[in-house]
């Protein structure tokens, strides 16, 4: 068992089937960051209600009034920072689409190169640092080398 099917038991490391999904499950990280994931899950349908079940073209469209009325929305996760930060993203969602043709090709086009692919992810969107970056990645069924730390923990948690 790995660290990220520990830490999130129910997923499954499955490819996305269209750009809404990959929206929504870098969503999920970035908000679950910080957090025991199930506080996210257990606001699921909040979010999706909040955020118009992730749909980049209106969640970028989001304006001040928008965060406003987030952060006085007790069904989702209220911090400034990463709602702002997912605004932000679906912007960056639809500029890969336009330059990729979509989120799968984007991947694709990292073909094996993890550390570039991870670096591009963390620079082009926002509160993506390193563990939420591989989280997102794992989820999205892209397959990561583990890192030194993945691997101590892995060798502690031997089945």
């Amino acid at each position: 068992m790995t660290r990220f099917e520990q830490a999130m038991p129910h997923w499954k490391a499955t490819p996305p089937k269209d750009d809404r999904e990959y929206f929504e499950r870098m969503t999920t990280h970035l908000f679950s960051a910080g957090l025991n994931w199930k506080v996210v899950e257990n606001k699921k349908a909040g979010f999706d209600r909040a955020f118009s079940n992730f749909s980049p073209t209106k969640v970028a469209k989001f304006t001040e009034r928008d965060v406003k009325r987030l952060m006085e929305d007790a069904e989702i996760v209220r911090n400034e920072k990463k709602i702002r930060a997912t605004i932000h993203n679906a912007a960056q969602i639809l500029e890969v689409e336009k330059e990729y043709g979509s989120f799968n090709e984007y991947l694709r086009h990292f073909g094996k190169s993890e550390e570039k692919l991870q670096k591009d992810l963390q620079e082009r969107f926002h509160h993506v640092g390193v563990s939420t970056a591989r989280m997102f990645l794992w989820s999205v069924g892209y397959p990561l080398t583990p890192n030194s730390e993945e691997k101590k923990w892995m060798a502690g948690h031997e089945m």
